[in-house]
């Protein structure tokens, strides 16, 4: 049990490092807007918005997130793992160069502006960052489709749910040390220290992996030798996996004939677009619509993910002990469209119900992933989960990629001269993807009942060798 927990420990710091850089530069999008003379970058808000979308611009156009989940699947999770936490350090790094030694004042025309999301004149500074974090996105998502195959691995029989609760709080965590400790070192050291911290701590992950490899092996020895143990119990021959490697592709197949697995994926991506591309602007709403300053504006949108951290594995908790995963779900999803129509609502405009907003986004945002990742491997057996989570993630990334890049040029569309921004057009956008989400979580609670994938009964304690 103890090596158990240890693992769990090992994995989801290396996500929540992860997660440090992916939205270290969330709190900084008005510096990066900013004038140079001011200490800024001069980006306009579709710039900052194409930036904040090219995350996943890998991840769609080169299919990347399928063929990781296929290597996982095939190549196992020591491969796999080294592989996706270097691809994360290296794009951080292009990230952080571009940021700290290009020119602003360069600009480049470019050959495709997808539909007018991406500007047609832009920033070489902006470029260059964006494929950077565009090959970190790379490195994230199939780090983390990883990292759930992990916890999977080592808990399924177990406290699988509170253990995927743990490691998305420690994901938060992420999430909320980088949305409060970077403008404060953007502000003391300069715009590119918040990267540069980011580096670092990615390169910390990367070593952590390497570590986890060595009780990953040890994990497959003792597995090998008890299903040694129980074949030659049986009398059978050992050829136990053998037609699952039929096909390359054969673990797709299945996944993609499978209901309950893309009800999962639509939701995450309805979901997930109505929380994460929030977060890229939060800061900007909290600062032009109630006036507050910057860093503590930081701090109250960290109010989410540091909620998130508390909250996450009790609900995850509850998930194990008593179920009821599809309605938690719902119950998230509803909560998140309120919210983001209380933002919308031009009546609010006072410090103190943009904090009590933040406080139930943040009950949102553990309520339904603590539910939502338990529940694909009661829907998808473990031989095929690498490449579920990896279509899951794919599906997400469209939507990471695509809303920031709307939102910002909604937001560029409504910026009168003086700079102010009317912030309700973009709101209505994550208030319609919040509803979205609802409905596909009801008609997943509803395909539950059928075909009694569930999802509302407590975890099974199917005990495997993991302890």
């Amino acid at each position: 049990m103890r090596q158990r927990w240890t693992t769990l420990f090992l994995a989801a710091t290396v996500m929540m490092m992860g997660y440090v850089f992916w939205d270290v530069v969330s709190p900084l999008s008005t510096t990066l807007k900013s004038p140079v003379h001011d200490g800024g970058m001069a980006w306009t808000a579709a710039e900052y918005g194409f930036f904040a979308g090219s995350y996943s611009i890998f991840n769609i156009f080169l299919l990347m997130l399928f063929f990781g989940g296929i290597i996982l699947d095939r190549m196992g999770i020591r491969f796999t793992g080294i592989m996706a936490t270097g691809m994360m350090l290296a794009g951080a790094f292009v990230n952080y160069a571009a940021i700290a030694f290009m020119s602003p004042e360069q600009y480049i025309d470019m050959p495709f502006t997808l539909f007018g999301l991406i500007p047609a004149h832009l920033k070489l500074q902006v470029l260059v960052s964006a494929i950077g974090f565009g090959i970190f996105g790379v490195g994230c998502d199939i780090t983390g489709i990883t990292i759930s195959k992990v916890v999977t691995k080592w808990f399924t029989g177990h406290e699988l749910a509170s253990a995927m609760g743990i490691q998305v709080a420690m994901a938060r965590l992420g999430t909320a040390s980088a949305i409060s400790f970077s403008p404060l070192l953007a502000f003391y050291y300069g715009l590119p220290a918040p990267l540069l911290a980011g580096v670092i701590v990615l390169l910390l992950g990367f070593v952590l992996f390497i570590v986890y490899t060595w009780m990953d092996r040890s994990f497959d020895r003792r597995e090998e030798q008890r299903q040694i143990a129980v074949t030659e119990a049986k009398q059978q021959p050992s050829e136990v996996h053998a037609s699952e490697q039929t096909s390359f592709l054969s673990p797709l197949r299945k996944v993609l004939r499978n209901p309950g697995f893309w009800l999962i994926a639509v939701l995450c991506v309805f979901f997930y677009s109505s929380i994460r591309p929030f977060l890229k602007f939060a800061t900007d709403v909290l600062v032009n619509k109630y006036g507050i300053e910057e860093v503590t504006a930081g701090w109250i949108v960290s109010i989410l993910p540091y909620g998130t951290i508390i909250l996450t594995p009790l609900f995850g908790n509850l998930y194990d002990r008593v179920g009821r995963g599809a309605t938690l779900m719902l119950i998230g999803c509803i909560i998140v469209t309120l919210c983001h129509i209380l933002i919308a609502m031009p009546i609010m405009n006072t410090t103190w119900m943009a904090s009590i907003v933040m406080i139930f986004l943040g009950i949102s945002f553990s309520l339904v992933p603590s539910a939502m990742w338990p529940s694909v491997p009661k829907i998808v057996p473990l031989g095929q989960l690498g490449t579920a989570y990896s279509i899951i993630y794919f599906i997400q990334n469209i939507g990471l990629m695509l809303v920031p890049m709307w939102v910002g040029n909604i937001i560029g569309e409504n910026t009168d001269t003086d700079g102010q921004v009317n912030f309700t057009p973009p709101m209505l956008i994550f208030t319609a993807f919040g509803i979205a989400s609802a409905i596909t979580a009801w008609i997943l609670r509803w395909m539950d009942k059928r075909k009694n994938y569930g999802l509302e009964k407590a975890n099974e304690q199917l005990k495997t060798g993991a302890d």
